[in-house]
């Protein structure tokens, strides 16, 4: 089945201060499409473009929304599931440079598809079989494939290595995350990767929410209590990095120590999802948690990878319900706001550059929106947002096209040669021409079971020229590209070095 439609500008505009949306919603195929929580927005055909996996919450069809270069979607049926996915993942899990596509959720093992030149080719991880909530995929071991990390709301979370060919083997002994004190492990929601102490490695943030565990008397219950996993790759001794020198692959079990208390983010608030990014441009990594028994929080960064609860000051408040939250720059004006959706109208927070944050209400509309995705569905340098309505059966899937507000943008994505191909886990680094650094970390698998974009769309207000830009790549590799154009989408290809040479930094622009 194949359907096309073209997305235009012209429909409706909402205005609040300077966040602006257009809802485009009727330039869409196949509608009413009411969709399910889970879902992506990221390239899957290598064009450069956004496109949109998303699953039908009555008929479990899981379809993709393909972007052409006139900005159309055509739509292809992928499969009818035999109920809904709770996690969907898109990456280049055998490292052919084409996005492939993961589901999973109740006890149904993981489905990956194969993106391949004349199709998809779909197999089942079955060993073993869990209740997964959130996922990632992410490089564990660092030895350039993906791997993935699954959220277990019953148990353990599994880790399943990739063989590297795109395979993948289960393994139980990389990071202990059994609680302490003991108990069945469960209420495992949400998981983040990120280098919240700066020192050139992934670190691991559980979010977890016990449904064995409600109401305050049970606060103190370990398996509603959020998990912190240093990565030990790379460690801070009297200020300088030094790098682990045991084998990954050999004795993996002290790569990862718990240290949640010690960073203040030991949050028993029954929580569902979390976020980091940089919220004041210093640098680090600041943490947005979504609770259910307890307010949202927002907690700042000290560059060190100890937080700071910045909740109350910095304005956000009565979050009620939350399912999805994530921070991003929704204006382009250099600053990363915050969007939050659960049993509420959405509730997009803009940041007002001095740690404070002002409700657009009504920037995404006014009816209940559960869950969404992020990308640039008509190439333009301004993040869209694809939102659903799960479980109202009256109210289709909408999209929202941001608005060009004369605010500049950089558009980069990563082409990974030694470290993964989409380049997860790198960190890019643009500095403006004033000194300010904007930080970027590439992650596949975010919040409550949705992907976004691979493609970093870096806000840099109204100044438009940039100084430099910096990627640190997995492997180790460093990149830098000195004064570029604003304004521009570009692939940053990762250098190929060896003891002897370095071929050097491939830059490809877009636009």
């Amino acid at each position: 089945m194949l359907l096309t439609m073209m997305i235009a500008t012209s429909a409706h505009r909402i205005v609040y201060g300077q966040i602006s949306f257009v809802n485009a919603t009727d330039k869409l195929p196949e509608r009413p499409f009411v969709g399910f929580l889970s879902k992506a927005v990221v390239d899957l055909d290598g064009d450069g473009l956004d496109d949109i996996v998303r699953t039908h919450s009555r008929t479990q069809q899981l379809s993709v929304l393909t972007q052409s270069s006139a900005h159309a979607f055509s739509s292809t049926l992928l499969s009818t599931l035999g109920r809904e996915p709770i996690a969907t993942l898109v990456g280049d899990v055998d490292k052919d440079h084409r996005n492939d596509l993961l589901t999973a959720g109740f006890y149904d093992g993981v489905t990956v598809r194969r993106n391949q030149s004349n199709g998809w080719l779909a197999d089942t991880i079955n060993s073993p079989k869990i209740w997964m909530q959130g996922a990632n995929l992410v490089d564990i071991d660092n030895d350039g494939w993906l791997d993935i990390f699954g959220c277990n709301d019953v148990g353990l979370n599994q880790i399943w290595k990739n063989n590297a060919q795109g395979t993948f083997a289960p393994v139980t002994n990389w990071i202990d995350m059994r609680t302490v004190p003991a108990s069945d492990n469960s209420g495992n929601y949400g998981s983040v990767w990120s280098d919240i102490d700066n020192d050139g490695d992934l670190d691991l943030y559980l979010a977890k929410c016990s449904m064995y565990a409600m109401g305050p008397a049970n606060a103190g219950d370990p398996r509603r209590i959020n998990q912190l996993f240093i990565n030990h790759t790379y460690d801070r001794i009297n200020g300088q990095l030094v790098k682990n020198t045991t084998s990954f692959s050999t004795d993996p079990t002290n790569w990862f120590s718990e240290a949640a208390a010690g960073a203040n983010v030991k949050i028993s608030g029954q929580s569902w999802t979390a976020d980091f990014a940089d919220i004041d441009n210093d640098g680090d990594q600041d943490l947005l948690i979504t609770n259910h028994e307890s307010p949202t929080m927002l907690l700042e960064n000290d560059g060190t990878g100890h937080f700071t609860d910045i909740t109350t000051q910095s304005g956000i408040a009565n979050v009620l319900e939350p399912l999805q939250g994530l921070m991003r720059d929704f204006d382009n004006d250099g600053y990363v706001d915050v969007l939050v959706t659960g049993d509420m109208a959405a509730q997009l927070w803009r940041n007002n550059g001095n740690k404070t944050f002002t409700l657009q209400t009504g920037a995404l509309g006014t009816i209940k929106t559960t869950s969404f995705a992020l990308g640039d569905l008509n190439h333009d340098g301004f993040l869209d947002v694809y939102t659903s309505h799960y479980p109202r059966a009256d109210a289709e899937d909408d999209l929202w096209l941001g608005a060009p507000n004369g605010n500049h943008f950089l558009g980069v994505t990563l082409q990974g040669m030694q470290s993964n191909s989409n380049g997860v886990g790198a960190k890019i680094v643009v500095y403006r021409s004033d000194g300010v650094q904007l930080v970027r970390e590439v992650r596949s698998g975010e919040s409550y079971g949705i992907t976004n974009s691979y493609t970093q769309l870096i806000g840099l207000g109204p100044t438009a020229s940039i100084s430099r830009v910096e990627v640190q790549w997995p492997s180790g590799q460093r990149s830098r590209l000195d004064t570029p154009a604003s304004d521009q989408f570009m692939v940053i290809t990762e250098p190929i070095c060896s003891l002897s040479r370095c071929v050097p930094i491939k830059v490809s622009v877009l636009r």
